[in-house]
């Protein structure tokens, strides 16, 4: 039987117009209506952030630092750097950016160098600064490698596929890394809103599955919920679904051999990404030499698979050719 389940931390009262509860990438559909510094935390947020936006901004605030600098240089005038030989075709911005940009990252090719006390200053000061901001740079490269995650790909599409005598909701998965997972434990949550009174309120049932675990994950898992009369599901078309704004949640969770710890993944799907009537093909064939090949493209795959209504109890309305 499915259990219904208290608020899992997400909500309950909310108004006909709710979105998407969680997100396609595992985050949550929550923004913080006011900017607040306090809720940033520097660190998370470089180790979170994608690659692209990583390198941008490590890219933005050397430019900036080496800038910053240049600037300072400039402002102490004609006597504040000199040449070790004639540079008549560099102009003395470009000559104290140049300046900057050696003594950041403390190359110092010996054609400038600082005079006067002020110059020697601020150039050991930014010395400084490249040395501390490259070492905290390496530390977040490092911290981004090292960090255990989780890539897991989750079929494009939820599915009602014929079960035995019924229906069952089925959802595919496959590990995307060359290192193993084990012990490898599921959760498909089921949410929709329902109208008490004049307020909605967000009900929440954990599904139960025919196999909630797996103990190694080296080719693709199908994770399997029976419709039947304990089902919260049972009865319901796919239009109903849609009018009760439900959503499924999954979270995942396993022990990545690559890493050594535990890692995390979550995923959800709306009934527009529900298709009803269909069943997965297989994702993977043996080789002559005995070998398994997985092929991760077809781990969406399906094919038209009509259910039983009489037996299922159930009208879909929307299936694929």
């Amino acid at each position: 039987m499915a259990e219904q389940i208290r608020d899992p931390g997400i909500g309950e009262k909310f108004n006909a117009r709710s979105g998407r509860v969680m997100n396609k990438d595992g985050s949550f559909n929550v923004r913080a209506a006011k900017f607040n510094f306090g809720r940033i935390h520097l660190f998370q947020y470089l180790i979170r952030v994608s690659w692209i936006k990583f390198y941008l901004l490590l890219l933005g605030a050397f430019a900036f630092f080496n800038l910053l600098f240049a600037f300072i240089y400039l402002s102490l005038g004609p006597e504040g750097l000199r040449r070790s030989g004639e540079m008549t075709d560099i102009t003395a911005f470009w000559e104290c950016v140049f300046f900057s940009l050696h003594t950041l990252t403390t190359v110092g090719y010996g054609n400038f160098y600082p005079s006067g006390y002020a110059a020697n200053a601020i150039s050991g000061i930014e010395a400084m600064v490249g040395l501390l901001g490259f070492a905290v740079a390496t530390g977040l490269v490092y911290g981004r490698f090292s960090r255990p995650t989780a890539k897991i790909e989750y079929s494009r599409n939820a599915i009602i596929a014929p079960y035995k005598n019924g229906t069952a909701l089925m959802i595919r998965v496959a590990n995307l890394r060359d290192s193993l997972m084990t012990e490898v434990h599921a959760d498909v949550t089921y949410t929709f809103l329902e109208k008490v009174g004049e307020q909605f309120i967000r009900r929440y049932y954990l599904l139960p599955l025919e196999r909630n675990s797996v103990i190694y994950l080296p080719l693709t898992w199908t994770m399997v919920h029976p419709i039947d009369e304990k089902s919260p599901l049972y009865g319901k078309t796919l239009e109903d679904l849609k009018t009760l704004g439900a959503e499924l949640m999954i979270k995942l969770k396993g022990h990545d051999e690559g890493f050594g710890d535990l890692v995390h993944s979550r995923n959800s799907y709306l009934m527009d990404e529900m298709v009803w009537g269909a069943r997965f093909l297989p994702a993977f064939h043996v080789d002559e030499n005995g070998m398994t090949l997985l092929d991760f493209d077809k781990l969406s795959a399906v094919e038209s698979a009509p259910i039983n209504t009489e037996l299922a109890q159930v009208k879909p309305t929307i299936t694929i050719s």
